[in-house]
């Protein structure tokens, strides 16, 4: 059994790589266009080799602890039958009450859906390393669309920070349901419902650790964008609302993909019916490009896109002159408001959908 110090270092070497090689390929993608960074390079050659060679040291270090932990084949289907049995036997020796034991039980399952992805370096890897992906390919994609930006945007990179992170919230968020289908096939679920814990924790849980991985994968996409020149003309505090607004999102769209996975108990069927959701709605939104550029039909779909609505909120935190200088002017707290109701609306349907589903497989 892996010990927490073991998957902690795993999950510090992966991130630490993954920092690293992102931002070295965002570089090297605009080493052409910097003049900068080419005189930095002629004159710190031998300061680069040594970055050079520590992140390589690094990179082969996180594939072997990779190789090492997935080649011990320690982490099975089994795993969850022995945590079930250790945190069963916790609850009956110290039982909660009342709302202490749902805020208890959530606790206890959202550490286990934790420890779960910790211990599997290959999805943890892959799941900080996806916001890499979107950062580097679609700000260098769609590079030309700086050339038509207002000025007070100042780069391209600045203005999609805001459709990135809600795009990787809203790949992130269909995740939940295949994951439940994972609890259902390998017994999970049922030997869950065979002990005292809380039924609503057992939603919670999932949900949370769902949410606590998307503000994760954000702060490495705005971490990568504050390294390229992009952060928020609102400082800490836009920070933090941008993150609420994306973790708010998530728990709403978590909840059509928790729906799906208790109808289906089909992994296939989320991952289609994902896909055939998310790139309509991305690409019929403000995500990636400016509205005034979107054909007059899409512009119409995109008044009425919750992506769309959710981008301008969160870039109105990035960029509040985008929308207070326009033609006409928008008020970036109306945005960010509207958001929020709309997120709100969403989340009311979805999650009632879930808890209605659930019932019916637990009962």
């Amino acid at each position: 059994m892996y010990k927490a110090s073991s998957s902690v270092l795993s999950a510090a070497i992966a991130f630490s790589t993954i920092i690293l090689i992102g931002e070295s390929l965002a570089l090297l993608l605009d080493f052409s266009n910097n003049a900068f960074l080419q005189q930095y390079v002629s004159s710190n050659a031998d300061l680069l080799g040594l970055q050079i060679g520590v992140l390589s040291i690094l990179a082969m270090g996180a594939a072997f602890v990779v190789y090492r932990r997935t080649s011990s084949g320690s982490v099975t289907l089994d795993e969850p039958e022995r945590m079930v049995t250790s945190t069963t036997q916790a609850n009956i020796q110290q039982p909660a009450q009342g709302g202490f034991k749902v805020l208890s039980d959530t606790r206890h399952l959202f550490v286990r859906s934790l420890k779960k992805l910790l211990r599997n370096p290959i999805l943890l890897f892959f799941s900080l390393f996806q916001p890499v992906i979107f950062i580097v390919l679609f700000t260098q994609l769609f590079s030309s669309f700086g050339a038509i930006l207002p000025p007070t945007v100042g780069s391209y990179t600045k203005f999609a920070v805001a459709g990135i992170v809600l795009q990787n919230g809203f790949s992130s968020a269909f995740q939940s349901g295949t994951s439940m289908v994972d609890d259902l096939r390998s017994g999970f679920l049922v030997k869950m419902l065979a002990t005292p814990v809380s039924r609503t924790a057992i939603l919670l849980g999932r949900i949370s650790t769902d949410m606590f991985r998307m503000v994760v994968q954000s702060s490495i996409i705005f971490f990568l964008a504050f390294l390229l020149g992009a952060y928020p003309d609102t400082g800490i505090p836009g920070y933090l609302v941008m993150l609420a607004t994306i973790a708010f999102f998530g728990l709403a769209w978590s909840g059509i993909s928790l729906s799906i996975g208790l109808k289906t108990r089909s992994a296939e069927t989320v991952f289609g019916i994902a896909g055939t959701l998310t790139f309509p709605l991305l690409f019929m939104s403000t995500a990636l490009v400016p509205f005034k550029n979107l054909p007059a039909w899409m512009q119409s779909v995109s008044k009425f896109n919750p992506i769309s609505i959710t981008v301008d909120a969160i870039r109105a935190m990035m960029i509040p002159d985008y929308f207070t200088k326009a033609t006409p002017p928008v008020d970036p707290t109306a945005l960010i408001l509207t958001a929020f109701g709309v997120i709100a609306l969403i989340g009311v349907v979805t999650i009632g959908a879930t808890l209605y589903l659930f019932k019916k497989v637990i009962s």
